[in-house]
């Protein structure tokens, strides 16, 4: 049996010669790219984790009915489109099951459980959404594990030291998604080595026009992960600031390092309060966020249901920032894309002198099963199992020369 460190390298071979073929992206500049502040509302549901129901995977009827996917798209998303959003994210789409972490093989994983409730039609409802069918193309991010190597199916895989077999797995994985035009978000993406077989997997999905979405705040120990746009809990993004809160200087890139987007879930609003003082405050730190030139995921259920529009979140906040839209107003999101959409303007995010967020003591977030850093308090000795010095790597030489960025 080959040893895991040969089994690794199998894998990085394989991505790589593949991204040899690959064409690059142009590298990003020093000063990323911002989107109009339309197409930085994502609406966030929760799937697994809604309910406590181990037979369907912690996956609730209130998300998932007896229509399955089909009937979510026309039920719940069409509402949302409506509204004015035009970016979904769908948080472990097949489900988790309690004592394990996020999977990044959970369609699988549900599929050999029998709940074909949420393993069929996936693509079928979600590939024309994402196509245009509402309107408008739709940009559904699906938010399952890591591609970890420790996990079991994907051990299983990488033990035989076949890579036909590792990259048919790792791709069996993510076929539905593929298969309905979906980008993909990685949890706990950025504990891994940014030199290994996941990283390198990613950037071939993301070299093919497949968006990658990487949790949580990249650390200096591995750096180059945030070449991806990265995704975290908003509380805990704030929170992990190492220019504000001094015990993550010593794991922690900044914020001004982040070289694509920052998409940031508001999870402490449940949404469905049509309390007025609540939505002004959750409308009042989207704002702020946007202003940020970041992302905001948010429940919408409370601002439809109260008759909040749209454009309450948004106004006013391109022409603080310069940013030329290039779409009418009420015209909805043009067309999303993993680097942004024409007319958007090209500068560093700076958050504006007149908007500030309270930061937060470390914050608890529910638990799902997943092993995202969300919640966790920062030991100043270490941080997440990071020590302090910053570690050093050897690179493979040339093993990169395709790389974007």
């Amino acid at each position: 049996m080959k040893s895991r460190r040969q089994c690794r390298f199998i894998l990085w071979s394989a991505v790589t010669s593949l991204l040899a073929g690959a064409s690059s992206i142009a590298q990003a500049a020093e000063e990323k790219a911002i989107r109009p502040a339309r197409e930085r509302i994502i609406e966030g549901w929760l799937i697994a984790g809604s309910s406590e129901d181990e037979g369907r995977r912690k996956v609730s009827m209130n998300q998932i009915d007896e229509g399955g996917w089909p009937s979510f798209v026309d039920n719940r998303a069409k509402d949302v489109y409506d509204w004015g959003v035009r970016r979904f994210w769908l948080h472990n789409p097949f489900g988790t099951v309690s004592g394990e972490v996020m999977q990044f093989d959970q369609y699988l994983d549900a599929r050999d459980a029998g709940l074909d409730i949420l393993t069929e039609n996936f693509s079928e409802a979600w590939g024309p959404v994402t196509r245009g069918s509402f309107g408008e193309p739709v940009e559904l991010i699906a938010y399952i594990g890591t591609a970890d190597p420790d996990d079991d199916r994907l051990q299983t895989a990488f033990d035989t030291g076949n890579s036909a077999r590792i990259l048919g797995t790792m791709l069996a994985c993510v076929k539905p998604l593929l298969m309905a035009n979906a980008s993909i978000g990685a949890d706990a993406a950025v504990k891994l080595s940014d030199d290994g077989p996941a990283f390198h997997f990613y950037k071939y999905l993301e070299s093919i026009g497949i968006p990658i979405y990487v949790e949580s705040r990249p650390k200096q120990a591995n750096p180059d992960w945030a070449e991806f746009p990265v995704f975290a809990v908003n509380e805990w993004w704030k929170r992990s600031n190492p220019e504000v809160h001094q015990d993550a200087a010593a794991w922690a890139l900044p914020n001004s390092e982040m070289k694509r987007e920052v998409v940031r879930w508001i999870r402490d609003y449940p949404g469905k309060s049509t309390d007025p003082a609540v939505l002004e405050d959750l409308i009042q730190r989207t704002r702020a966020a946007l202003l940020q030139g970041d992302t905001i995921i948010l429940r919408t259920d409370g601002l439809r249901a109260a008759g909040v529009p749209f454009e309450r979140l948004v106004e006013g906040i391109d022409e603080q920032m310069g940013i030329q839209t290039g779409t009418s107003a009420g015209s909805g999101a043009s067309q999303p894309s993993s680097t942004g959409s024409v007319g958007q303007k090209t500068r560093r995010p700076v958050a504006p002198s007149n908007v500030s967020e309270p930061d937060a003591p470390p914050p608890t977030v529910e638990k799902t099963g997943g092993r995202s850093t969300e919640g966790l308090q920062i030991k100043p000795a270490t941080v997440n199992g990071v020590q302090k010095t910053k570690k050093s790597k050897v690179r493979r030489p040339n093993a990169r020369s395709s790389r974007r960025r």
